[in-house]
């Protein structure tokens, strides 16, 4: 319940929704999930990416 006594209508009192997405965002960051299933390959290949080593 929240501090006013209303209910906070979550599933789970535990876990919240912002650490399960968090926690998924996370493991495409490490997989490298941008090289399989995204734009990385583009976004390598754009100039100001390959002169600004950081936005890789």
């Amino acid at each position: 319940h929240l501090t006013t006594g209303a209910p906070t209508m979550s599933s789970n009192p535990v876990v919240d929704y912002h650490v399960v997405y968090a926690l998924a965002m996370i493991v495409f960051a490490v997989v490298a999930a941008g090289e399989t299933w995204g734009l990385a390959r583009i976004w390598d290949r754009l100039p100001v990416v390959r002169t600004t080593p950081w936005l890789r």
